[in-house]
């Protein structure tokens, strides 16, 4: 029996080829979408959770309240002694393996001289901790003593060759040595521990033992830590509270600072990078890609039913034929679901070469390294499988049971009409579509309006023609100096500075400071930063009061302080200019003068208030080579530069970047965000209007006899295609107002987590509805058009 419902299911579409091929590509458009939104979503899901011993695997995340802003700050980064002293003072903790990322960090094999970017230090159980395979060396051991390194297999070769690299030593920026313990497997994309260099911890306490005493240093290391099987994590929180009582309060205490440690499951820590109870939140994100995925799919359904059941008229006589011949209503629901399912593979066939020739396009917006092939698994074969059963099943339902319906009496007396309730549905299925398809454009609009305003926002510095010079080699204060005036006597540079400021990160330093002799909890924390005297004139931040620093007056070196309006409301200063204050980093304080106050700038990503930052001389502590290049061939400056750079630091490659670009790349998510919403916005309006297509063209058809008539009465074309067109703009511009105040609910939603935001007016809107008219316009003018030309003896005769 289903042979025969499949042949007459072939027939069928082969005699409709056009209306067949919108639906078949409809629903390969979206079922496409879905494809690439499923490897995307699983992909982030399934970060670190391939390690066997992972529900056992947590990250200790910290969390600080300012008691006297009630400012809570959430992170990942931790202190160093806080690892060794949970394993040995907190029961249930097995083991604790820190992880510090010190950035990009030289290492030389002999004449062979890399960067790295993903290179780290780890403590000895971390290959016991996580499963990274070893090929060579004893997981219990390789990262047990001082100056060992483990090598990743892609930077074994890379730095030794083929050849065994066990025993070889990689020479660590300008210092010591290390010696290959093992090799690693190349670690996979999804975990966010992907190091190609890995040092022992031991290495670092040998090399600086203080680093084992900083209870309140935090810096680029993260904490895991293992519970022993069968151990409840709420057990811990209890202790990890004596413990910061013990360790931490102490210190946090005079600064009016509440610290709490807390414990976070290891597969949660990709999607929330700051912890489960606050801070960044990636997981709405997933679920929006998969809502999107699901709208697309839906609109594709949505097609089908609406050309199915606009042609009812044209198979209700076969359907009265086969009931009046003895059909139960069951076989027909079977026959119209079967048609429908052989569409839904058809697309799917489609889809799949849709998706792998779109799947390079989508891993350039996503960042990732998605493959079709490679994700050949059981759980993909069977979702696909469930994607067409439920495609087939959901598109076909609504015809197969509204057809099957028909009442065989009315259908061979003419007298079926497709009106009322089923009219009314068909319309609201319309209307559905480009409700979704305007809601997400409207949401690409702000989104992209968003980025510009972040890109085009007075940031209160000179981002143009801006270069940073990152200092790794130039470890001393003379060999800086000499770098700084080097460069500054080369044509076309304008102006330098050393100092810590990375713009748009933030500083290198975040300590409180006080008014002098105030109580540490009258103290807030602050951005610190570290430079020269020539920070303010290099990055074009602007003083409102007071005086720049001056070589020429000794106390600007130990006794002043810039700082900026926001550290001068904190302070509680009128005037500040002339007022004393402290800097407490630690055991000691600096003291000084506030002699001028700065601009508010943009020191971190504009997703954040502009927080108190206070600048002082200290040069020794830069990290950076700030140079203001003038206008014009900035590739022969830099060859001017990189010279300069290669005869006073030879042993290191340069490694600079434009801070524009770089804070550009601050805002990756949201360009990426942006990507996906205006591509899959375009398919969204693209399979709606060709559903509005096959409407049009099924209605004209159906209405060709009216067309005749009226335009024997004297109706001109201008009349009839505006007839055929305005029962579908109505139901266009009722999407529109159904979709806008969605869309505009939602990106509100998302405005309110960023600090510097837009106000999303109304232009957006009345933008988005001109647009999708006029497509839709176009799109029912087309046929109407056309159907509007025939002859209409010829339509007449033909009825």
């Amino acid at each position: 029996m289903f042979r025969n419902y499949f042949k007459i299911s072939i027939r069928h579409l082969q005699r409709h080829k056009f209306i067949t091929a919108i639906n078949v590509c409809g629903l390969a458009v979206g079922m496409a979408c879905c494809i690439l939104i499923v490897l995307y979503v699983r992909d982030e899901l399934s970060f670190d959770r391939f390690h066997t011993k992972a529900d056992n695997i947590y990250r200790i995340t910290t969390i600080e309240n300012t008691q006297a802003t009630g400012v809570t700050a959430y992170g990942a980064a931790t202190q160093f002694p806080i690892a060794p002293n949970l394993k040995k003072e907190v029961s249930g903790i097995k083991e604790a393996v820190r992880v510090f990322v010190p950035g990009t960090t030289l290492f030389t094999a002999g004449d062979k001289k890399m960067l790295e970017t993903e290179s780290c230090f780890a403590d000895a159980a971390f290959f016991q901790m996580f499963d990274f395979p070893l090929l060579e060396g004893d997981p219990a051991t390789v990262l047990k003593e001082p100056y060992t390194v483990v090598l990743s297999v892609s930077a074994a070769k890379k730095y030794f060759g083929n050849g065994s690299p066990i025993g070889k030593l990689l020479k660590v920026g300008n210092g010591y040595s290390c010696t290959v313990t093992g090799v690693v497997k190349d670690m996979p994309h999804n975990t966010d521990l992907r190091m190609n260099v890995i040092m022992s911890f031991a290495t670092m306490t040998r090399e600086n033992t203080e680093f084992e005493k900083l209870w309140y240093m935090f810096s680029n290391n993260v904490t895991y830590v293992q519970l022993t099987d069968g151990t409840n994590p709420q057990k811990i929180v209890p202790q990890l509270r004596d413990f910061v009582k013990l360790h931490i309060d102490p210190i946090v205490k005079r600064h009016g600072i509440k610290f709490e440690l807390d414990l976070q499951p290891l597969h949660n820590a990709h999607l929330h990078p700051d912890g489960d109870k606050g801070g960044v939140d990636n997981s709405p994100l997933i679920w929006l890609y998969i809502a999107i995925a699901a709208f697309i799919i839906l609109i594709a359904c949505i097609n089908f039913m609406n050309l199915t059941t606009a042609r009812a008229h044209e198979r209700a006589r076969e359907v009265g034929l086969r009931k009046v011949l003895g059909a139960q209503r069951k076989s027909l629901v079977f026959q119209f679901l079967t048609e429908s399912l052989v569409i839904s593979v058809l697309s799917l066939i489609l889809a799949v070469v849709l998706a792998f020739s779109l799947l390079p396009l989508f891993n350039r917006i996503t960042g990732k390294e998605l493959n079709l092939l490679a994700s050949g698994d059981a759980f993909l074969y069977g979702g696909l499988l469930l994607l067409v059963a439920t495609v087939g099943l959901l598109a076909g339902s609504y015809p197969a049971l509204y057809l099957s319906g028909l009442m065989p009496v009315k259908v061979l007396k003419g007298s079926f009409v497709t009106v009322g309730a089923r009219v009314f549905i068909r319309r609201g299925l319309v209307v559905s579509q480009f409700a979704i398809a305007v809601a997400l454009i409207i949401a690409t609009v702000v989104v992209y309006t968003q980025l510009r305003f972040w890109q085009q926002k007075n940031l209160g510095f000179d981002k143009e023609h801006l270069v940073n010079i990152y200092l790794s080699g130039a470890d001393s204060l003379p060999k800086k100096d000499l770098l700084k005036a080097t460069v500054a006597g080369l044509a076309g540079v304008q102006q330098t500075s050393l100092n810590n400021l990375l713009m748009g990160f933030g500083s290198y330093n975040n300590n409180p400071i006080v008014r002098e002799g105030g109580e540490d909890k009258d103290g807030f924390v602050s951005a610190i930063i570290q430079g020269d005297y020539d920070l303010l004139k290099t990055t074009g931040i602007k003083l409102l009061a007071g005086r720049d620093f001056d070589k020429a007056m000794a106390t600007d070196s130990t006794d002043a302080f810039i700082i900026n309006q926001a550290a001068a409301k904190r302070l509680g200063f009128t005037n500040p200019i002339g007022k004393r204050i402290e800097w407490r980093p630690g055991d000691f304080a600096r003291h000084g003068v506030i002699i001028g106050v700065m601009e508010d700038f943009n020191f971190r990503s504009l997703r954040f208030s502009v927080e108190p930052a206070a600048y002082l001389i200290n040069p020794r502590n830069a990290a950076i080579l700030s140079v203001r290049l003038a206008p014009g061939d900035h590739l022969a400056q830099l060859a001017g530069i990189e010279k300069v750079w290669n005869n006073i630091v030879p042993d290191n490659p340069i490694n600079y970047s434009f801070v524009d670009q770089d804070l550009r790349a601050i805002y990756a998510e949201e360009q990426m965000m942006g990507n996906i919403f205006s591509i899959f916005s375009g398919l969204a309006v693209f399979i709606a209007c060709m559903g509005l297509l096959g409407l049009s063209m099924l209605i004209s058809r159906q209405r060709t006899k009216e067309i005749g008539i009226r335009k024997v009465l004297g109706a001109s074309v201008a009349n009839v295609s505006a007839l055929l067109s305005r029962d579908f703009l109505k139901l266009v511009l009722l999407g529109i107002c159904i979709g806008s105040p969605i869309a505009w609910y939602g990106m509100e939603k998302w405005l309110q987590h960023f600090a510097f935001r837009i106000i999303v007016q109304w232009w957006v809107f009345v933008l988005t509805a001109v647009v999708v008219v006029l497509i839709a316009l176009l799109t029912v003018s087309f046929q109407a058009v056309r159907t509007a030309l025939v002859n209409p003896v010829k339509s007449l005769k033909t009825e």
